[in-house]
C-alpha cells in the first residue's frame, strides 16, 4: 500500500511540474466524456462493455514548433465491466484519479495522433445488477479487493475545431487489479481495457 501510494505521489508530481514549468507556453483545457470499459481476462471471455463518465483538466505543451506536443491530463475515470452469469446480470464499477502523459502529433491544423502512458490509482468501487428473480441491488464493496494501483498504454485522435475538440482514446492496462478472491475471479487475473470518447474545451 505505502509502496503503491509512493508511485502514485511521483507520477502525480511529474504532472504537476509538467504544469508549473510549461504554463506559459501551454494551451489549457477540460474535456469529459464517456468511458466503455472491460476487463482483459484469461477465463471470463464476457464482451459486455460498462459504460461510464470520464471528466479532466489538461495542459498541451508544444515541443516541436506546431508538430508535436506534450499533453499531460488529471482528472476522474469510471471504469469497470459488466458480468452475466447464472444468477443474473452484475455491473462492477471502478472509479480512478488518472494521469495520462501523451506525446500528440500534428497532421496538418486539424488532425492530431496522441500515443502515451498513463498512471491511476483506485478511489472506490460499486458493485450492481439485477438478478434473475428481477430485483435489483447496489452496493459500495472495499476497494482491497482490487490493486490500488493500475498503469497502462494510451493512443488515440482528435480534431481541433477551435476552441472545441473531440477525439478518441483507447487506455490497455497493463499490471492484474485484482488484490483477492473476488466472486466471479476467484483465481484469475483481470486487466483494464477502456475506450473513451470526448469533448474538450480549450483555452
Amino acid at each position: 500500500m505505502n509502496n503503491t501510494l509512493k508511485h502514485f505521489s511521483y507520477a502525480l508530481l511529474l504532472g504537476l511540474i509538467t504544469y508549473s514549468t510549461q504554463a506559459q507556453e501551454s494551451s489549457f483545457g477540460i474535456k469529459g466524456g464517456l468511458n466503455f470499459s472491460n476487463f482483459f481476462t484469461e477465463n471470463v471471455d464476457d464482451e459486455n462493455l460498462r459504460t461510464g463518465l470520464h471528466v479532466s483538466l489538461y495542459s498541451r505543451t508544444p515541443l516541436v514548433g506546431e508538430v508535436l506536443f506534450l499533453q499531460t491530463e488529471l482528472g476522474y475515470s469510471g471504469k469497470g465491466a459488466k458480468l452475466e452469469g447464472s444468477n443474473g446480470e452484475t455491473e462492477l464499477a471502478l472509479g480512478y484519479l488518472e494521469l495520462p502523459i501523451l506525446a500528440s502529433f500534428s497532421i496538418g491544423d486539424l488532425l492530431y495522433l496522441e500515443a502515451g502512458a498513463y498512471a491511476s490509482y483506485l478511489l472506490n468501487a460499486n458493485v450492481s445488477g439485477e438478478t434473475l428473480g428481477g430485483s435489483s441491488f447496489s452496493d459500495d464493496i472495499s476497494t482491497d479487493n482490487f490493486k490500488d494501483f493500475d498503469y497502462g498504454l494510451a493512443v488515440g485522435a482528435n480534431t481541433h475545431l477551435a476552441p472545441l475538440v473531440i477525439g478518441v482514446r483507447y487506455y490497455y492496462g497493463l499490471p492484474n487489479i485484482i488484490a483477492n478472491d473476488f466472486a466471479s475471479f476467484s483465481g484469475i487475473e483481470a486487466r483494464n481495457s477502456t475506450f473513451q470518447a470526448y469533448v474538450a474545451f480549450e483555452f
